[in-house]
């Protein structure tokens, strides 16, 4: 039977080499087992860091745009 997930990080047990350091004597690999995007997916504090630092720009901008439009409004 195949590996569930075939594209994952992992070697084959018989691919390597004896000078890999990767390469446990078991044949494992350890945490390359687990799928290349969920080795890449940042922790939830990173991400509500940057989602914090988005919203905070998003409202920058919607103040200068509205100031902006009150200012042009205001001249007319």
């Amino acid at each position: 039977m195949s590996e569930p997930n075939p594209q994952t990080d992992a070697r084959p047990a018989g691919k390597a080499g004896p000078a890999d350091p990767d390469l446990d004597p078991e044949g494992e690999s350890g945490p390359r087992d687990r799928p290349a995007l969920l080795t890449a997916t940042p922790d939830a504090d990173a991400v509500y860091d940057k989602i914090r630092t988005l919203a905070v720009l998003a409202g920058f901008l919607g103040l200068l745009v509205t100031l902006i439009a009150v200012e042009l409004l205001v001249r007319i």
